[in-house]
This record gives structure tokens, C-alpha cells and sequence, in this order.
């Protein structure tokens, strides 16, 4: 059956210049984020594009309807499109590199605050951790829940203990960041544990806090939030990058 078309194709995001460009240069390979398919985007660039943000209407205490204008809480670009998922939303919203919405992935019922989203485009798939939950949920762009990956525990080192950051590499591996052990796991598309890497050990506070990447894996942390370090395949460990 033919798959339905989502979205309509915007312009060329990075061919902009509005997205900011960072070099990282690690064993003296180089790289920059226009090389990656994906890239989080910060607060101020969406400001820069003007997006318009969603609005919820809430009751106060006195009884008035007041109306809040949300704000985005998970910003990523996945090639020419930007995902912006708003805090409190059921849906992500997509838009292009002028900030016209594309569209919008529904979000499936019972999904409850999202925490953070890694995106498939070719196969429209979506990977939703949940506030309070120890698990992936995977859902089609069309609002259908299809599974989850990992469950809570501490005893195998497949199950999940506080899943934070993820994201989807190359090979369509999903590497999940989790705070319980403040390592990285990675998975297949199945949802089968293939292995892990980073810190193993609790600490007071969480070296590693986000992950971003395709072709290479980038995580973020330190104790300012002004580290990088890089995934190496080869030997499954973590370069740092400053």
C-alpha cells in the first residue's frame, strides 16, 4: 500500500545560515552540525523564526478562563524541517525554515508530558520518553502507539532507570541516556539491548544530560553544561571534544 505523504517539503534549513553552525573537532577529524541529519535547536533561534505557539485556556483559582501561550520545551531539526514539541501539547509541531507549519504529529492517547522525542522521518516514526516513565513509546506520525522499548529495573542491563535524552543514529540504533546509571544504552529498532557505554557509576550530580546525532553521536553535560564528547563506534566509548 502507498505510504500517505505528511508533510510538504520546505526549504533547505541550514542553507540559511539562520541555524547556528558549531565545530567540534576530536583526534583531528572535524565535523560540523550541518553535517548531522538532526540538530536541537535552543530558544533563541525559535525566537528568531517567530514560530507561533500554541495556546491552552485554563481555569484560576477565582474562576476566570485565562489563556497561556505555551512554551516549546523539545526543539530538534530533522533535515529541512524543524519538530518542536510544546510543553504540555499532544502533538509535535513541524515547521519549515520561514516558521509556516508543515503539519503535526499527533500524539497518542494516554501520552502524557513528553521529556524528550528522536524522529524518523523515512519511516514516520516517532520515540516519546515520558515524564514518569521508564520506557521508549514508539508511534507512526499518525497518532498510532506501536510498542515500547525497555522497562523499568536495576537489575539487567537492558531495563531502563530513568530514561532522559535519546536519539537515533545512522543505523537506526536508539541510544537512550539514563539517569539512574548516567549511561548510555543503545537498542535496535526491535526494541533488543545491544550495549552500552559512558559512565556506569552514581555520582552526586549527572556528568552526561543530553544526547544529539546521527552520523556521530554527540553528548552534552559537565557540571556548567559547556561539554562535549563524541561516541566512537569503533570502541563503543566517549572522546571528549573540550
Amino acid at each position: 500500500m502507498e505510504r500517505r505523504t505528511f508533510l510538504k517539503s520546505g526549504s533547505l534549513l541550514c542553507a540559511s545560515g539562520v541555524l547556528p553552525v558549531s565545530a567540534f573537532a576530536a583526534n583531528a577529524s572535524t565535523f560540523t552540525f550541518s553535517e548531522q541529519d538532526t540538530q536541537r535547536v535552543d530558544a533563541s533561534t525559535l525566537d528568531k523564526l517567530g514560530l507561533t505557539a500554541p495556546k491552552m485556556s485554563v481555569q484560576a483559582p477565582s474562576g476566570e478562563q485565562i489563556t497561556l501561550t505555551l512554551k516549546p520545551s523539545v526543539s530538534r531539526r530533522y533535515g529541512d524541517l524543524l519538530y518542536v514539541y510544546f510543553e504540555m501539547g499532544k502533538e509535535i509541531a513541524v515547521f519549515d525554515i520561514d516558521g509556516n507549519q508543515q503539519g503535526a504529529i499527533t500524539l497518542p492517547d494516554g501520552v502524557g508530558l513528553v521529556g524528550d522525542f528522536a524522529i524518523e522521518p523515512s519511516q514516520q516514526l516517532v520515540y516519546l520518553i515520558e515524564h514518569g516513565h521508564h520506557h521508549i513509546t514508539v508511534a507512526s506520525f499518525y497518532g498510532e502507539k506501536l510498542g515500547q522499548i525497555g522497562e523499568f529495573g536495576i537489575d539487567v542491563v537492558e531495563q531502563l532507570n530513568g530514561p532522559k535524552s535519546i536519539t537515533l543514529d545512522a543505523d537506526g540504533h536508539l541510544h537512550i541516556l539514563e539517569m539512574g546509571t548516567y549511561s548510555i544504552k543503545v537498542f535496535n529498532n526491535n526494541g533488543a539491548f545491544l550495549y552500552s557505554y559512558g559512565q556506569t557509576r552514581f555520582t552526586k550530580q549527572p556528568v552526561y544530560k543530553s544526547l544529539d546525532g546521527t552520523q556521530h553521536i554527540v553528548v552534552s553535560g559537565g557540571q556548567l553544561g559547556d561539554r562535549k564528547w563524541i561516541f566512537r563506534k569503533e570502541v563503543r566509548k566517549l572522546t571528549a571534544l573540550n
